[in-house]
């Protein structure tokens, strides 16, 4: 009997004291709330030419440049993919012959630097040859920084 007294005494303790967490200051848990940011506006290809009020002659550069650009990255990503089916048949072998994945995640490696080599020019000549620089700034200011998808250029 003696036990049990003490084991209620316990648990009304445990109550208490929850009960007691529960009826805390809710203004300092507040406090600790980051407040939540505003998600940025992402604006399309045809909204940015809007604000930056682009000249024909511009206009037609950039649409020249980008199918450069997006022709390019095209043959090399049909290269990254072959590469990659390649090494997924290496790794399926029973024994996978390390000279060929050594040789295989080289060329991957190699590929992925041209086209961000392509990218990065492409990105340059908008830039520093297209855009004025007060055009350069806006874009910049207008797009959003480096998501998954923003692998193409204005």
């Amino acid at each position: 009997m003696r036990n049990q007294t003490k084991i209620l005494v316990i648990f009304f303790a445990a109550i208490l004291a929850v009960w007691g967490r529960a009826q805390a200051d809710p203004a300092s848990e507040t406090a600790k709330v980051k407040p939540v940011e505003t998600p940025a506006v992402h604006l399309n290809r045809r909204e940015i030419v809007e604000k930056l009020q682009l000249t024909d002659a511009q206009k037609k550069q950039i649409r020249v440049a980008r199918a450069a650009y997006r022709v390019s990255v095209a043959k090399l990503d049909n290269q990254i993919k072959l590469k990659k089916v390649l090494l997924e048949n290496e790794l399926d072998k029973p024994e996978p012959d390390s000279v060929q994945l050594d040789l295989l995640t080289g060329q991957l490696g190699e590929l992925y630097g041209q086209r961000l080599n392509v990218k990065l020019k492409a990105s340059i000549e908008l830039e520093k040859k297209i855009l004025t620089p007060q055009q350069a700034d806006m874009l910049k200011a207008l797009q959003v920084k480096e998501s998954a998808a923003s692998d193409e250029i204005l």
